[in-house]
């Protein structure tokens, strides 16, 4: 059986395995992205694991990469992504292209999260999918008739940057009022820390977003209140994105989606409220399959389908 090797990289994590046709993960491996240290470091990690893979796999077809944009995915260069600001214009493809000289597919991460989930567990049954992650960021990726929309400039699916209030603080795109700016795990965590230090409540600078969400779990006022905000936010970013492309599915995804189910239920459940009827009548919502692999999975699966699924509409 074919493998291929996944590669999600995010503003804090890099997670990749070598996965079969069958969407199954043989082996997976995850480490720090450590912006700080730059693209060289990580590339450093991925070529090293990648070999060990390799030797362990010989069946090893080619190696897909799922990566924050903008991305110029055709040159394979890392643009200008918001939380990779240490990876502006980094050649990615040809640094790991010189160490193997295989196939290597450089796209979108959330594009990649979003063919995965389609090809592996969707491709039957739905044609028109919007999937969206939660996580560092907030990202999307768009399914049209069956096939991965990527937009001119491998731009599409961008819902993290749309704007949804715009006297909103600033977002890492340096718009303000960005989805991502108001929903994101990082946006919950710098928003609950603001409110804490305004209303002079003792915190601890180390505390996350688990920790926001068990002192939600908990009642403490102030955290009810920053993931209520945020899970209307999202929702009406939701809603502008599935009135716009009407699709049939809506994959939610990513570390917040995954890991808070609570948060899960309260997008389900005011999301309806922003919709037309005859969008929220025929949306089915998902959560996604692979869980915080999906990345993994996706971009293993552009290789694998040997660009079957992946013509532009």
């Amino acid at each position: 059986m074919r493998l291929s090797i996944g590669i999600d990289i995010g503003g804090t994590k890099i997670a990749m395995g070598a996965v079969q046709e069958d969407g199954n993960i043989l082996r997976k491996h995850e480490f720090p992205t450590d912006v700080a240290r730059g693209p060289e470091y990580a590339t450093k990690q991925i070529i090293a694991y990648t070999t060990k893979l390799i030797e362990e796999f010989p069946n090893i077809i080619g190696i897909g990469i799922g990566c924050p944009g903008p991305l110029d995915s055709k040159k394979g260069i890392v643009r200008n992504p918001p939380n990779l600001k240490s990876w502006h214009g980094y050649p990615l493809v040809q640094n790991i292209d010189s160490a193997f000289h295989l196939p290597i597919r450089l796209l979108n991460d959330a594009d990649a999260a979003a063919f995965g989930e389609y090809y592996f567990t969707y491709r039957k049954t739905f044609k028109h999918v919007l999937f969206v992650t939660v996580s560092t960021g907030i990202g999307g990726g768009i399914i049209i008739n069956g096939s991965l929309y990527e937009g001119a400039l491998s731009g599409a699916g961008e819902l993290g940057h749309s704007v949804v209030a715009p006297n909103g603080p600033i977002c890492g795109c340096g718009k303000r009022g960005c989805l991502e700016a108001l929903a994101s795990g990082m946006a919950l965590q710098r928003i609950w820390m603001q409110q804490l230090a305004s209303a002079e409540i003792p915190f601890d600078p180390q505390w996350d977003t688990r920790d926001l969400f068990t002192q939600a779990e908990r009642n403490e006022p102030i955290a009810v209140e920053v993931i209520d905000q945020a899970t209307t936010n999202l929702s009406l970013g939701l809603s502008q994105a599935i009135q716009t492309l009407n699709p049939e599915l809506l994959i939610l995804g990513g570390g917040v989606i995954i890991g808070q189910p609570a948060f899960y239920e309260k997008v389900c459940e005011k999301l309806p409220h922003y919709l037309l009827d005859q969008h929220k009548q025929h949306l089915v919502i998902e959560k996604a399959s692979y869980g915080t692999m999906a990345g993994v999975i996706g971009a293993a699966a552009t290789i694998l389908s040997n660009d079957c699924e992946m013509e532009e509409t």
